[in-house]
């Protein structure tokens, strides 16, 4: 989701969060009349309807909340060496799983730089930690820096994003309407950037990364970025599966976006529903069904075939409304 902002604040707010912004604008409006001297984001938040208002979404109480001691992520434990590290504050709702095996730990995505994740990880584990991104979009890698042993793809997309951004790339996700609570006090949203990080090793298309009595395979599933990935852990039949799948829009429009290798990839990930239950995506909500992923393959389908009308939104992107999601391409179809 690296470049998505600017559209999605039209796209993805028309379908998720409609209108916020004519509140806001409201509430600055009766707090000007009311001479209220403290009318900030966070006291507009109280009154107004807003993303947030929803939160937390009740799927996460079927899980074991983790206190970790800090105000800015919510950990959850999926099961017995699973953990899922949650950002229900900042509008992308970005999630990173920590998967602990009995010789490493894998943590697979690293989030948006906000808080201190390192010192959670280190809450949770003890043992030494491997990062695996499923693709190289600042809300998945952000933290990168923290770690020392991080694994990623060998192209130019994802070595251009280890180098880093300064603040005026992803300046437009970090505005004040883009939290719902006060920030960690060392982070400056004025300010922010997405440090670099460097490749440890660089990952093949179907290798196994063992981390002790825990296999878990890579597979390369490019579409919503050229550098996609997802995880297939068998032992406990789950798929990590990033942005190339989430129950929310699903954003295929990009530059760097590709709708043929999208829908090509799901077929690919399609072929693992059998070994798998549960999704393990990289926003919003967890431990979503395997079956979704009939659901989304039908979907590419029906996209391409034009048996499903479409609403037509800035940029002439297309959004293909279905059960439990959405998917959002550029037109024509790179197919």
């Amino acid at each position: 989701m690296n470049d998505k902002w600017r559209v999605a604040c039209n796209e993805h707010k028309l379908a998720k969060y409609t209108g916020v912004k004519l509140l806001k604008k409201l509430a600055l409006l009766l707090c000007f009349i009311s001479l209220v001297s403290s009318c900030t984001p966070a006291s507009r938040a109280q009154s107004d309807t807003h993303w947030y208002d929803a939160l937390p979404r009740a799927s996460w109480s079927e899980y074991d909340f983790i206190d970790t001691k800090q105000n800015w992520f919510e950990v959850y434990q999926l099961n017995e060496n699973t953990y899922a590290i949650y950002e229900p504050y900042q509008w992308q709702e970005a999630i990173s799983y920590l998967l602990i095996g009995s010789e490493k730990a894998m943590l697979v995505d690293t989030l948006q730089g906000i808080g201190d994740l390192k010192s959670v990880v280190e809450q949770l584990t003890n043992l030494p930690v491997i990062v695996v991104n499923t693709h190289s979009h600042f809300d998945h890698v952000s933290g990168n820096y923290q770690f020392d042993d991080i694994y990623g793809m060998d192209n130019t997309f994802t070595l251009d994003n280890a180098k880093g951004h300064d603040h005026s790339v992803n300046a437009g996700n970090m505005t004040a309407d883009t939290f719902w609570k006060n920030v960690p006090e060392n982070f400056s949203a004025d300010t922010y950037e997405n440090k670099p990080y460097e490749i440890s090793k660089y990952l093949r298309d179907g290798e196994i990364i063992d981390i002790g009595d825990r296999p878990i395979e890579v597979v390369f599933t490019p579409g919503h970025s050229p550098d996609s990935l997802v995880l297939i852990d068998k032992n406990n039949r789950m798929m990590m599966t990033g942005d190339s799948f989430y129950p929310a829009p699903l954003y295929v429009y990009s530059a760097t976006s590709s709708f043929r290798d999208y829908a090509n990839s799901v077929q690919t990930m399609l072929k693992y529903q059998s070994d798998v239950d549960f999704l393990l995506p990289g926003h919003n909500e967890t431990m979503q069904p395997a079956s979704y992923l009939a659901k989304l393959h039908a979907a590419t389908l029906a996209v391409q075939d034009g048996r499903t009308p479409s609403t037509i939104g800035d940029n002439a992107n297309h959004t293909y409304q279905f059960e439990g999601f959405s998917l959002i391409v550029k037109k024509p179809l790179d197919y």
